[in-house]
């Protein structure tokens, strides 16, 4: 048998020692480097953070806009089923500029100039701390946004009776009354009917 020697032993345990100052060491580096990694993650995503806030903010209108037109396509689809399963005649009809408030009248016909009211909807007029309105006729022809209405009326026979001869679009624009008064057009909001089915879509 060979013999083993102090010196042998003492190298043995050097180069375990050594061995584990080595892995010591790795450990250490490793989580270094994934805490540097780890900073530099954060860092990209607290500069897109930032760097997104100014659009976030610009764009908080439109979206407004654009929810308030999906809450009247909403009751513009009661209204045309309303229409249909009673056989007659309903209105929608904003009647205060600056206010999202409407009437829902009950009519003999399209031409009718006065019915029966069935409802009142205000639609929020608020969000962001910014208050909101539909534009109306006249004002849109002045931000040449052609097209533009305060009513609809659906006939359950005839369809749309809100459309001019020669017109197949009509729309409502909801914006923000900041934007109006600066004639920012950008972050408008128009709910289209088209054609004698009114048929809902959004610009």
């Amino acid at each position: 048998m060979v013999p083993i020697h102090d010196t042998d032993v003492a190298e043995e345990r050097w180069l375990k020692a050594e061995w584990q100052n080595y892995e010591l060491w790795e450990k250490i580096e490793f989580r270094l480097k994934r805490q540097k990694h780890l900073w530099i993650f954060s860092t990209f995503i607290v500069f897109i953070g930032l760097s997104a806030v100014p659009i976030v903010f610009d764009q908080m209108p439109k979206w407004a806009t654009r929810s308030i037109a999906r809450s009247l396509a909403q009751e513009m689809n009661q209204l045309k089923y309303e229409a249909i399963r009673s056989r007659a005649a309903y209105r929608l009809r904003f009647v205060e500029e600056g206010k999202l408030t409407f009437l829902v009248e009950r009519l003999t016909n399209c031409s009718a100039t006065s019915g029966e009211q069935i409802r009142t909807v205000h639609l929020r007029n608020e969000f962001f701390g910014e208050k909101y309105t539909w534009i109306s006729h006249s004002q849109g022809a002045n931000l040449e946004v052609p097209g533009l209405t305060n009513e609809l009326c659906y006939d359950a026979l005839l369809g749309n009776g809100s459309l001019n001869p020669g017109q197949s679009v009509i729309g409502f624009g909801i914006v923000s009354v900041k934007d109006l008064m600066d004639k920012r057009l950008d972050r408008l909001s128009v709910l289209l009917l088209t054609g004698l089915g009114a048929e809902i879509s959004f610009d």
